[in-house]
């Protein structure tokens, strides 16, 4: 085989590990960027959010140089948004208390986040708050990191008592929807 047929086949196959290495770094990019906790900048939309895809939601009150914020999302949140189940189960959001930028409330009110860290009484971080898709808590916060060998069982607990607790509303709901159509029926 002549030297000019070995190089362009030489070419041809460092192209294709160099499009494979890349395209590979690019997937990894890709789902690394997916796993990043999203800055709320508007509440209001996010609670739509979770009560379009049915969940609850987590707000996650942080502040940009605190350490335990740090662990709290590398360690325990990010994984959940890599992890597909919890697609189904949970909306994550984070909000920094030492952001100077506005941002829209549940109400659809343009506040401060210290306006949300008082409405809330969050003083810590970081505290996390399991809510519905208008902004009320249904199930206890997690105030700091606490006992590092249990957050993640507390984490999912309280999703899946958010969850229960929003399917009690739904069927109360329901309820009342089906007791009121019955009863416009008979008069």
């Amino acid at each position: 085989m002549p030297i000019s047929r070995w190089m362009a086949l030489l070419s041809i196959f460092s192209f294709i590990i160099v499009f494979a290495v890349s395209s590979t770094a690019g997937a990894r990019e890709s789902a690394s960027q997916e796993g990043e906790i999203k800055l709320s900048t508007n509440l209001k939309k996010d609670g739509a959010l979770a009560q379009e895809l049915g969940v609850p939601m987590i707000l996650m009150f942080s502040a940009e140089e605190c350490p335990y914020c740090m662990v709290m999302e590398s360690d325990y949140l990010e994984p959940l948004l890599k992890n597909r189940d919890y697609d189904s189960k949970v909306l994550i959001r984070k909000l920094h208390l030492d952001g100077f930028d506005d941002l829209v409330n549940f109400s659809g009110e343009t506040v401060s986040a210290s306006d949300i860290s008082q409405e809330y009484e969050v003083w810590v971080t970081p505290t996390l708050l399991f809510l519905d898709d208008k902004g009320q808590e249904i199930q206890r916060r997690m105030v700091g990191l606490g006992v590092r060998d249990f957050v993640s069982a507390y984490i999912d607990e309280s999703i899946n008592l958010a969850s229960n607790s929003l399917g009690k509303v739904k069927k109360i709901l329901s309820k009342n929807i089906k007791i009121n159509s019955s009863s416009n029926k008979a008069e």
